[in-house]
């Protein structure tokens, strides 16, 4: 794995979480700058996302941990949110114009 990769892994506490408790306290305790409810609201709609993929617990746990964790990094600052939609309007061209033929 290159420097670069490695940079831009998410930090975890631990290799996994027993419950969804352990890792909303472990998440809490490591994000003590932001209100509890933020972290909590957060992993609740990580939860939410991960259920509806038809994983094991474990891996749901382990997933929704990494969609918190990168979120409660974007809201602390920590890493820049440079995920933004600059969307172009596309000028469709008429098929038979394009086709050489002009209607």
């Amino acid at each position: 794995m290159t420097a670069a990769a490695d940079a831009d892994r998410v930090p975890r506490c631990c290799e996994s979480h027993a419950d969804w408790k352990t890792l909303a306290e472990h998440l809490v305790a490591d994000f003590g700058q932001l209100p509890m409810a933020d972290v909590v609201r957060e992993l609740g709609r990580a939860k939410e996302a991960v259920e509806s993929f038809g994983l094991d617990e474990p891996d749901q746990i382990g997933v929704a941990e990494l969609m918190t964790r990168h979120q409660m990094l974007l809201l602390t600052g920590s890493v820049p949110d440079i995920a933004r939609l600059d969307p172009e309007r596309h000028v469709r061209v008429d098929r038979e114009e394009s086709n050489g033929r002009a209607t």
